[in-house]
C-alpha cells in the first residue's frame, strides 16, 4: 500500500479528501449532497483518477494550472462556509430537515404540466424516428445517427428534455411529499417510461446520468438519506454503463465491443474523465506553435441565455470561437472537452477563476439552507438541478447550454402556478386525503 502511495502521491492525497467526504457523511451524519461536499468529492475523485496517468496525454499539471484548480476549490468552499456562518449568527437551522407533505400544492396540476413536458419530449422522439426511420437502438448502425454529421434540426431541443420530465415526475412520486396515491403511481410509471424511451431513442450517456442523478438526489431528500456506500456502488455501475453505451454509440472506433481490445475498453472511462483535465492544462499552458483565441471578453459567458436567439452563435462564428466542445484545445484527437474552469478562464480571465466559484458556493449554500426548514417543490427541484451541475463541473459548465435555461423557466412556471393554488371553502376533499393527523386536530380544535 505504501508503495502505491509513493508511486501516486497526488492521487493518494486527492483520494484522501474523497474518503473524508464519505466519512463525514457516513459517520458524522452530514449531508452528502451539501454544496461543498459535492464539489470537493467530484473534483478530487475525478482529478485523482486522472492523475493515475494511465495515458500519456495526462501529463503533470503546470504550477499555474494547480493554482487555478486549488484557488477555485478554496473560493467555492469559502462561499459555502460564509453562508453557514451567517446562518448560525442569525439562528437559522443548518441541518437538513425531513420533507413535509405539501398540502397547499396542486399536485394534480403539477402532474398535468409534467405530461405537457413529456409531450414536448415526444416531439423530439418523433424527430428521431422521422430522420433515422426508427428508435436508434433498433437501427443497424446507431453510431452513424449519433454523429455530428446527422442534422436533426431543432429536434434535439425536444428529445434532450427527457431528464426534465424525470425531475418533474420525480418530486410527485414520493409519499412524504405528495399524499395523493394515484398521482404517485402515475409519476413512478412515467419516470420508468421516460428513461426507457430516452435510452432507446437516443442512447446518450449524459441524459441517462442526468435522470439517474435526479432520482438519487430526490430520493435522498424526499424519502431517506442515502448511504455514501450506495453512491460509490452507483459510480461503479455508471462506469459499466458508460462502457456499454460507448460501444453502442461506436464513438471511439470499431464496429462493436467485441472488436475493441479489452484494455482499450477499460481505458474509455478513464480517458473520458481525464481529458477534461489534460485539455485544461494544455489550454492554459499552450505550446508556442499553437495559435487560438483564449479570451472572449466575457461575451461568451452569456452564450446559454441567448443561444436560441442566434445572437451568441453569430458572435462565435464571427470571431471563430470554439463551440461547447472546445475543438481548438484538444490535446488528443477525439477528446475535446474541458472542465468548467477552462470556460471561466476563457470568458472571465483569472479573476473569474476565483470569483465565480465563490459566488456559486455562496448562492448554492443559501439555497441549501432552505432545505433545513420545510421546503417547497420549487426549492428541491432547483437544488437538485444545481447540485447535479456542481457534480458535473469536472466535465462542462451547464450555464453555457441554452436547454438548461429553458428547463429552469419551465420549472419556475410550473412551481409558481401550482403553489398559487388555494382550496375553495368547503372543497377540502383533496386536503382531507393528504392532511396529517396534526392538521386534523388543529382543524377540530379551531
Amino acid at each position: 500500500m505504501f508503495s502505491l502511495v509513493a508511486e501516486y502521491p497526488v492521487s493518494s492525497a486527492l483520494f484522501l479528501v474523497v474518503l473524508f467526504c464519505i466519512f463525514q457523511a457516513l459517520f458524522l451524519k452530514k449531508d452528502f449532497f451539501s454544496p461543498m461536499n459535492v464539489y470537493c468529492f467530484s473534483q478530487c475523485i475525478t482529478l485523482g483518477i486522472a492523475y493515475l496517468q494511465l495515458d500519456y496525454a495526462m501529463s503533470d499539471f503546470h504550477l499555474s494550472t494547480w493554482l487555478m484548480w486549488i484557488g477555485a476549490l478554496i473560493s467555492f468552499s469559502t462561499g459555502c462556509i460564509l453562508s453557514r456562518l451567517y446562518a448560525k449568527t442569525k439562528g437559522i437551522p443548518v441541518t437538513v430537515q425531513p420533507c413535509t407533505l405539501q398540502t397547499g400544492y396542486n399536485w394534480k396540476l403539477h402532474v398535468l404540466f409534467s405530461f405537457g413536458a413529456f409531450c414536448f419530449f415526444l416531439i423530439g422522439i418523433f424527430g428521431i424516428i422521422h430522420t433515422a426511420g426508427n428508435l436508434l437502438v433498433f437501427v443497424d448502425n446507431p453510431g452513424q445517427w449519433m454523429s455530428a454529421d446527422t442534422d436533426y434540426g431543432y429536434f434535439p431541443l425536444f428529445f434532450s428534455s427527457g431528464p426534465l420530465c424525470v425531475l418533474l415526475f420525480g418530486i410527485a412520486s414520493f409519499s412524504r411529499f405528495n399524499g395523493i396515491k394515484h398521482l404517485r403511481v402515475i409519476s413512478r410509471v412515467m419516470i420508468l417510461v421516460t428513461i426507457a424511451l430516452n435510452f432507446m431513442a437516443y442512447p446518450n450517456r449524459g441524459a441517462l446520468f442526468f435522470s439517474l442523478g435526479f432520482i438519487v438526489i430526490l430520493f435522498n431528500y424526499l424519502h431517506k438519506r442515502i448511504s455514501p456506500l450506495w453512491i460509490i456502488l452507483c459510480l461503479a455501475l455508471s462506469i459499466g454503463a458508460f462502457v456499454g453505451i460507448s460501444s453502442l454509440r461506436d464513438q471511439y472506433g470499431g464496429d462493436s465491443i467485441q472488436n475493441v481490445a479489452a484494455k482499450k475498453v477499460m481505458l474509455l472511462p478513464y480517458m473520458y474523465v481525464s481529458n477534461n483535465y489534460w485539455n485544461f492544462d494544455y489550454a492554459v499552458n499552450p505550446p508556442s506553435d499553437r495559435e487560438y483565441h483564449p479570451h472572449t471578453y466575457g461575451i461568451d459567458f452569456f452564450h446559454g441565455i441567448f443561444e436560441f436567439t442566434g445572437i451568441s452563435g453569430g458572435i462565435r462564428r464571427s470571431y471563430r470561437w470554439d463551440s461547447l466542445f472546445d475543438e481548438s484545445i484538444q490535446k488528443m484527437d477525439g477528446f475535446n472537452t474541458a472542465s468548467y474552469l477552462w470556460e471561466v478562464y476563457k470568458d472571465l480571465w483569472i479573476p473569474g477563476i476565483f470569483l465565480l466559484p465563490f459566488f456559486c458556493g455562496l448562492a448554492l449554500s443559501l439555497l441549501h439552507l432552505k432545505l433545513c426548514k420545510p421546503f417547497t417543490p420549487r426549492t428541491i427541484m432547483f437544488y437538485a438541478l444545481f447540485i447535479y451541475f456542481i457534480g458535473w463541473w469536472f466535465f462542462t459548465p451547464g450555464y453555457k447550454q441554452g436547454i438548461y435555461w429553458i428547463w429552469m423557466g419551465i420549472m419556475f412556471f410550473i412551481s409558481t402556478v401550482c403553489m398559487r393554488y388555494k382550496p375553495l371553502p368547503g372543497k377540502s376533499a383533496v386536503l382531507d386525503e393528504v392532511a396529517t393527523e396534526e392538521e386534523r386536530k388543529e382543524e377540530i380544535s379551531a
